[in-house]
């Protein structure tokens, strides 16, 4: 994009901005053009909701794994080692070895046609969880769930990037964030309802028939996704929810916000290098990484219950009482994306680091503090606070989505290879930190997660300088074009290595 072209667009969205009525910091739309409005209302509609439900699938199907083991399944499978956690490497594997290569396909093949089948092929892999016979068996299809699921997290954010701007973004990407919670939320009321009335029925255990009604529920969804989730903007025919007009649309507004489409050779080889020598990549994947790892004290919770022998704790409570987590996260979540896109204007980056700072801190008092004392309503506290840095992924894409805008590959990819890159440490460090047989007290493990977070606090303040940096470098460059610098009128500046390069 040239840097006139890039300046008058800027000029642009400045003109459309107008003091909005009180209603629009309700809710985005309320404060649009009709026609932006019609717009947003089907992408809410299509998008919004039906990647929401898959994720809140998704994650019922990924959590029911420590729901059911709890519920019966360690014993049932004889889990009485660190099988547990082979089974959660496994998913781990699977989900890593997707990501990268699912969102490359985004950018080639039209989502609704990767979305179902992503949904329909993990679905299919859960109703088999029902009939495992030993661990070995479950090891396999948690790996195969996991190569299912890998693509859909990241993909559908870099999707969700792909269609709305920046005062609507945070709000869409941390509801679907928040979906994450109410996935594991209802995987731990599911499994103590289904627990409490299904439990041996047909001779079949409760934690069984979770996953029977996982998929049951899953499959009618992926089946509305194939003819709901729309194509990128650029790419995408008029149907019976996008007309024409609205597609005109829709990608002016992408212009406007500087946000761009798949491209010729945008995967050649220039391409590929802007990606790895610049600054995005490595960042980003830096501070996803640490997020994931710091995720892990919120697991001790149920392990935390089932081990107290004063006062004992039935099933049924044990998979209730975490759910105070994913409510924490739920609030969290939509209150700062609210923040982020109102009050703050579109910066990310100050409810990032508060929800850092706070996560370092819990998790030290979680490492610091006795694991059973008389009183223990302290760690009760600690463990349900925790939730709240489950708002980080959905304000990290959406700034990410923001900085990396002007190429729609490069933004897949460090979408993918953040993610990626994030379980694949996850996938063992919890066998070295979290072990199932030191559960709950896991002092390392929480200390090395309290590290985490607070070089994840470091890595959003590099992030925040390094972007605010490249702004004043395209400010500059434009500045002098306007006043007259000798650059021709073709001539584009391309962003390779952070370096102000002609080409």
């Amino acid at each position: 994009m040239s840097v006139r072209s890039k300046k008058g667009q800027d000029d642009l969205l400045e003109q459309e901005r107008t003091k909005q009525p009180w209603y629009y910091y309700l809710w985005d739309s309320f404060g649009k053009p009709p026609a932006e409005r019609r717009l947003l209302v089907r992408l809410d509609l299509s998008l919004l909701v039906f990647s929401t439900l898959g994720l809140i699938m998704r994650y019922i199907d990924q959590t029911n794994l420590s729901t059911a083991f709890v519920s019966g399944m360690k014993e049932d499978l004889k889990m009485f080692g660190l099988e547990y956690n082979y089974c959660n490497t496994a998913w781990s594997v699977g989900y890593v070895i997707g990501q990268i290569p699912g969102n490359i396909l985004l950018n080639r093949v039209s989502p609704h046609y990767i979305v179902f089948a992503l949904e329909f092929g993990w679905s299919i892999m859960t109703l088999c969880t029902t009939w495992v016979k030993n661990w070995h068996q479950l090891c396999f299809i948690r790996f195969m769930v996991g190569l299912f699921e890998s693509a859909y997290y990241p993909g559908l954010l870099f999707l969700i990037g792909s269609w709305y701007t920046k005062d609507e973004l945070g709000k869409r990407s941390n509801i679907f964030q928040a979906a994450t919670a109410g996935g594991t939320l209802l995987s731990g009321v599911m499994q103590a309802g289904v627990y409490r009335t299904l439990n041996g029925k047909h001779s079949m255990a409760g934690w069984r028939w979770i996953f029977t009604i996982d998929a049951i529920i899953s499959i009618p969804i992926a089946i509305s996704a194939f003819f709901l989730i729309p194509d990128l903007p650029w790419n995408i025919k008029p149907n019976w929810i996008f007309r024409q007009e609205d597609i005109d649309l829709a990608k002016r507004r992408l212009t406007v916000a500087g946000r761009q489409g798949p491209r010729k050779g945008g995967l050649g080889r220039k391409a590929i290098w802007n990606i790895v020598s610049t600054w995005h990549i490595w960042v980003f994947t830096g501070v996803y990484s640490c997020y994931i790892f710091s995720q892990n004290p919120q697991q001790s919770m149920s392990f935390w219950l089932k081990y107290s022998t004063n006062p004992k704790y039935s099933v049924e409570q044990i998979n209730y009482y975490p759910c105070g987590i994913w409510s924490t996260q739920i609030v969290s979540a939509l209150g700062f994306a609210w923040i982020s896109d109102n009050l703050l204007k579109g910066r990310r980056w100050p409810p990032l680091l508060l929800v850092a700072l706070w996560h370092c801190i819990d998790c030290a008092l979680l490492a610091g503090l006795p694991v059973y004392t008389d009183n223990r309503a302290g760690r009760w506290v600690l463990y349900y606070l925790s939730g709240v840095v489950n708002c980080t992924p959905g304000l990290l894409y959406a700034w990410c989505s923001e900085i990396i805008g002007d190429s729609s590959e490069k933004r897949g990819i460090v979408m993918g290879t953040f993610n990626s890159v994030a379980f694949s440490f996850n996938a063992w460090l919890p066998l070295l930190l979290f072990k199932q047989t030191e559960q709950p007290t896991v002092h390392k493990g929480n200390i090395a997660a309290s590290v985490a977070t607070a070089l994840q606090f470091i890595g959003i303040l590099a992030i925040l300088y390094l972007s605010t940096r490249d702004q004043k470098r395209e400010k500059r460059i434009a500045a002098e074009v306007d006043e007259g610098d000798p650059i021709r009128s073709n001539q584009v500046v391309e962003d390779v290595d952070n370096k102000e390069r002609l080409v």
